[in-house]
């Protein structure tokens, strides 16, 4: 093996020991919640001030939290922009009917969560303290998301209106640490 060839090995070993130990997270990808937050002060559904999202050593994400339904929902519109990056997606959808044709997975998440998965939605508080999702069947996917993300849903029911804002930022260790000006020697 030539010296360059060496210098690039060792380079490299030492920068995935070292970001290694702080890639706490699903196989080396970390998730920062800058905030989840209620947008509108008169929300009919509102997520508690403590409500967060985790991404877990284990490849779980960890939602902790709670959401209130101040009236039963019947039906229910959702207008929302999320944008990764400079990319930026917006649309409006209809909350029954994405629910009536959602995946199995979207249902089987939903009942393990202990949310509900059809319309209508009745009045009432769940909590998601210590409930998690397994998502390593997407690490390798996960790619697509890194960087900067940032939604806004306003949902319109029957009850009246509620508005949720997330700013978040999913980064990779490991590309991270190849990313990295190599160490020039000689």
């Amino acid at each position: 093996m030539n010296t360059k060839a060496i210098e690039i090995v060792l380079t490299a070993t030492v920068l995935l020991t070292v970001f290694a130990k702080s890639a706490c997270d699903c196989g080396g990808y970390r998730l920062e919640i800058e905030y989840i937050r209620n947008c509108n002060s008169d929300n009919i559904v509102e997520l508690s001030k403590n409500f967060s999202v985790a991404l877990k050593q284990n490849c779980q994400m960890e939602l902790r939290g709670c959401v209130t339904l101040y009236a039963n929902i019947t039906d229910a519109e959702i207008d929302y922009t999320v944008q990764k990056d400079t990319f930026k997606r917006s649309g409006k959808k209809n909350v029954c009917v994405q629910l009536e044709n959602a995946p199995d997975e979207i249902v089987k998440v939903s009942e393990k969560l202990g949310v509900p998965n059809r319309c209508p939605f009745k009045k009432g508080t769940v909590c998601l303290d210590n409930k998690s999702i397994n998502v390593s069947k997407y690490k390798l996917r996960m790619n697509v998301l890194v960087g900067h993300l940032k939604g806004k849903a306003l949902m319109t029911t029957n009850a009246g209106k509620s508005c949720v804002e997330f700013s978040a930022k999913l980064d990779n260790v490991f590309v991270r640490a190849f990313a990295l000006p190599t160490i020039h020697g000689r």
